[in-house]
């Protein structure tokens, strides 16, 4: 109980950095209502009895749930969720909106190409002509193959993975959280919401793998042409582990 105890105070603490409280109801969640009948009147005093409310929160829930249709392509797509700060809380009036996507293996990049196409014709995901009118737009910064919803092991990640709104197909929140075991073994985080059956396909497709890969190179070198300066390493690193980041490297680092 001390443990879980102090991994409460670091939590509280690490919302703070946000200017955001923890709430009694995300405690449950994340460790059950046993804990909470448990724990020191001291602990309970620090936590928020009901989640704060954030006027901008349910507009960009809404706008995510109304064009999460334009996110599908195929059968590819696993699993949507909303991240970032309409998850966390803070969002403001002028905030895009990060979306976190799975699809099966093999697909990612050209999933991530379909979807450039797409953009061309509508006005819903963030791009670079937006330049810093990016309210509303739906900002596609972390795409995973299945294979690739293995996460580092740190406070932020945790952080992310216990706010995370899934927008499309709920159920499958649970198979990201089992791929972490070190959410139970080093955050206590209760058996409940860990638990799934989900077995996902091990099958590869050599077709869709080479395309998948053409589709890389041929996103590369437009990043290069129009100035976009990728970085090669972290997107060959993030390639062979079947995901896609455009998020800031060092935002991590502003938060742990």
């Amino acid at each position: 109980m001390k443990e879980i105890s102090e991994l409460i105070l670091k939590l509280i603490k690490f919302r703070k950095k946000m200017g955001l409280g923890l709430s009694l109801e995300k405690v449950k969640y994340i460790w059950g209502k046993r804990v909470v009948k448990s724990l020191d009147e001291d602990i309970l005093l620090l936590l928020d009895k009901s989640e704060s409310k954030n006027i901008y929160i349910d507009q960009k829930l809404d706008i995510a749930n109304l064009y999460k249709k334009k996110l599908l392509i195929f059968n590819w797509v696993k699993f949507i969720g909303v991240s970032g700060s309409v998850a966390a809380g803070f969002a403001k009036e002028e905030d895009d909106i990060d979306i976190f996507i799975v699809v099966k293996n093999d697909c990612v990049w050209l999933y991530r190409g379909l979807l450039v196409v797409k953009g061309l014709f509508n006005n819903v995901f963030r791009a670079k002509r937006h330049r810093e009118n990016v309210r509303n737009k739906l900002c596609l910064n972390l795409i995973c193959e299945e294979r690739g919803v293995v996460f580092d092991n740190d406070l932020f990640t945790f952080h992310e993975l216990m706010y995370l709104i899934p927008i499309f197909n709920n159920e499958y929140l649970k198979h990201i959280y089992s791929q972490n075991p070190w959410l139970a073994e080093d955050f206590a985080v209760k058996k409940e919401i860990i638990f799934n059956r989900y077995k996902p396909s091990l099958n590869s497709n050599f077709v869709l793998k080479t395309l998948n890969y053409l589709s890389f190179c041929a996103q590369y070198i437009y990043m290069v042409l129009s100035r976009h300066s990728p970085c090669k390493k972290r997107l060959l690193e993030n390639f062979n582990k079947g995901r896609i980041e455009f998020f800031d490297e060092d935002y991590k680092q502003r938060f742990i």
